[in-house]
């Protein structure tokens, strides 16, 4: 009987169960198919469903006959895709293949992404250009299936975001699929998220988008926000998204072997250097893992609500999308600082 191999205390190896088959496409073709495979499904569902559509974005929109325009945008979506890709988001492998790792996940992490990154800029064609609700959505929901669904068909689906996962297969599986934890991540990701633009809207952010937006439609949305409005519709939206790009990833993860180094440290035989560097470096899996996170969404939603809204948005200038863009960026920020507070407590394990 060949003998098993030894692994570090606290990694786990991948089981039967986990494993899924690999795809048929060859590896150095699987992105390209992805990217066309969006595309594709992008320009046709909005082909679709224009039909349903009154014409507002374009009252609103610049109309994008610059070839620079056109393919800032193409290389925005080529961006959001290989990003996805090689940061490994819902991949069926791991670079390390002995072992188990909870942090890959399925077609759940790019789809909330995407919804994070372009909800800011159809948030403000919603709130000061008077699009309708319905536009919005319509528009959410291409972008979202249009990235999601290539990832659902080209990656599998894993357990960190599979309520039936035993705790086996991924750390901390009873606080992931706990129904009042799950619900308190939540609101309190839609409470920091809607004080932080309640804050901006009734403070700095009128009396700039009056200076780099020419031809802001409406500012009662500045005056008329309220704090509980603003949380009891971002709740089941943008607290959902971040509890399942944000928390739940990086709580489920199991130490690698990084982690069994860091366990190693002493601070009392470590020299000067050995003690800088693990002060800086010196972070378990699930911390690596949510910083990393969370820099990846300030960052793509800052990056994007700027170019989108400079692009798409007529009279808009590159720092009006860049300060509102900010306001969401540093709204992920907080939120990532909050996850980590909640998951350093007993009980949790690294």
């Amino acid at each position: 009987m060949a003998k098993k191999k030894q692994l570090p205390n606290g990694v786990v190896p991948s089981s039967p169960m986990s494993s899924a088959p690999k795809s048929t496409i060859p590896s150095i073709l699987r992105f390209p198919v992805l990217v066309l495979m969006s595309m594709t499904l992008s320009f046709s569902l909005y082909s679709i469903t224009s039909d349903f559509s009154t014409g507002e974005l374009s009252l609103v929109s610049n109309t994008r006959d610059k070839w620079w325009e056109i393919a800032g945008l193409l290389a925005l979506k080529v961006t959001e895709l290989a990003y996805g890709w090689w940061a490994d988001y819902d991949s069926e492998y791991f670079t390390a293949p002995d072992y188990y790792a909870a942090d890959r996940v399925q077609g759940m992490d790019i789809m909330c992404l995407t919804f994070m990154t372009h909800l800011p800029h159809l948030h403000l064609l919603k709130s000061f250009y008077n699009v309708s609700p319905s536009t919005i959505l319509r528009c959410l929901a291409v972008d979202v299936s249009s990235n999601a669904l290539p990832f659902r068909l080209l990656r599998k689906p894993l357990p960190v975001h599979d309520s039936e996962a035993s705790n086996k297969e991924v750390a901390n599986r009873s606080i992931i699929n706990d129904w009042p934890i799950q619900i308190y991540t939540m609101t309190l990701a839609a409470v920091i998220y809607s004080v932080v633009i309640f804050s901006s809207l009734r403070s700095w952010l009128p009396v700039y988008f009056i200076w780099h937006f020419d031809g802001i439609k409406d500012m009662a949305a500045a005056h008329d926000a309220q704090v509980p409005i603003l949380v009891g519709s971002f709740i089941f939206t943008i607290g959902w998204a971040m509890n399942k790009f944000m928390f739940a990833p990086s709580l489920g993860v199991r130490p690698d072997r990084f982690d069994a180094e860091i366990a190693m440290f002493d601070p009392e035989t470590a020299t000067f250097g050995e003690t800088l560097w693990y002060n800086a470096f010196g972070y378990s899996k699930r911390s690596r893992t949510l910083i990393a996170r969370t820099v990846t969404l300030a960052v793509a939603c800052l990056l994007e609500t700027e170019l989108r809204t400079f692009i798409g948005v007529r009279g808009a200038e590159v720092a009006g999308g860049a300060g509102w863009g900010a306001v969401w960026a540093t709204a992920a920020l907080l939120t990532g600082i909050a996850f980590a507070w909640i998951g350093d407590v007993e009980g949790v394990s690294n």
